[in-house]
């Protein structure tokens, strides 16, 4: 089976259905819900939490919320071009 990837892309977004949109929502989402669970609780998502120095746990924090709020500006991509066609979430 062939993928286009051109549809799967932030730039793409215009290019989907709304149902498509609201289908990424829920999913990026859920991304969300997990990036947040590893913020709260590391070391069960990090096999040598325990084992990394302070700088390292730093940065996968970091790292993590960085995800999160890119995560939040797709979401809000796809509400907005929801929003421009008139359709609702």
């Amino acid at each position: 089976m062939n993928f286009d990837l051109q549809f799967f892309g932030e730039d793409a977004i215009e290019h989907q259905s709304p149902n498509q949109l609201r289908k990424g929502i829920r999913s990026l989402k859920k991304k969300i819900e997990l990036h947040l669970a590893k913020i709260e609780n590391p070391a069960k998502y990090c096999e040598d939490w325990h084992s990394r120095d302070e700088r390292a746990k730093l940065g996968l924090i970091r790292h993590w919320r960085k995800e999160i709020s890119d995560t939040e500006e797709s979401i809000q991509n796809r509400i907005d071009e929801l929003a421009k066609r008139g359709e609702s979430l």
